[in-house]
């Protein structure tokens, strides 16, 4: 993940930050906050091509519009997680393709929150240090994380909450819809 050297550097960085009594939630976008179910029942080609392989479908053969106004224009969704998220402060951070990713987020309409579009999933571990030191600017009290696939937060919960120094809560997302109100769990 990180060298030796660089996580030195991180914490002489988080040593200077002040704390502020203030939670921080952390959010990943799809099956968390919108369920892809939909999709999935509906689209063959999206069932049977899962991860690089469904941005692909989508950004080359559906075509990115077709794929958003059918799937994502005027669609509701659970309030749930959205409803605890505060603008310029909260963070939706989730994977894959950017274009893809801000077009969902767009027509969403949760592009007015703090979002970040890693690669790939496991890359949610140094981006979430990199927003709290180079974006927040302030150790929060504690964070928060909605997940549905929380593998790498799991995998990385002591080491986060040792260089930060703040506990981590990992809560694992399930959805059904869009419809109902997503089944939320706390791990660890």
């Amino acid at each position: 993940m990180i060298n030796k050297e660089e996580i030195n550097k991180l914490k002489d960085k988080i040593n200077q930050l002040e704390k502020k009594n203030i939670d921080l939630i952390i959010t990943d976008f799809d099956d968390t906050i919108f369920s892809r179910n939909e999709q999935l029942e509906d689209c063959k080609l999206l069932r049977e091509n899962r991860w690089n392989a469904w941005n692909n479908i989508i950004l080359k053969v559906l075509w990115l519009e077709n794929y958003w106004k059918k799937y994502y224009k005027n669609k509701t969704i659970p309030k749930t997680i959205v409803s605890k998220l505060r603008k310029w402060h909260d963070l939706i951070l989730t994977a894959w393709d950017q274009e893809l990713q801000n077009c969902k987020l767009k027509n969403i309409w949760l592009d007015k929150h703090n979002y970040i579009v890693v690669k790939l999933p496991e890359d949610k571990i140094i981006k979430t240090i990199e927003y709290i030191t180079d974006t927040l600017w302030f150790l929060p009290k504690k964070v928060t994380v909605y997940e549905d696939r929380p593998k790498y937060f799991i995998e990385h919960k002591d080491f986060l909450e040792n260089i930060l120094n703040i506990p981590f809560d990992i809560m694992y997302v399930e959805m059904n819809d869009n419809y109902s109100e997503p089944k939320i769990s706390k791990i660890k």
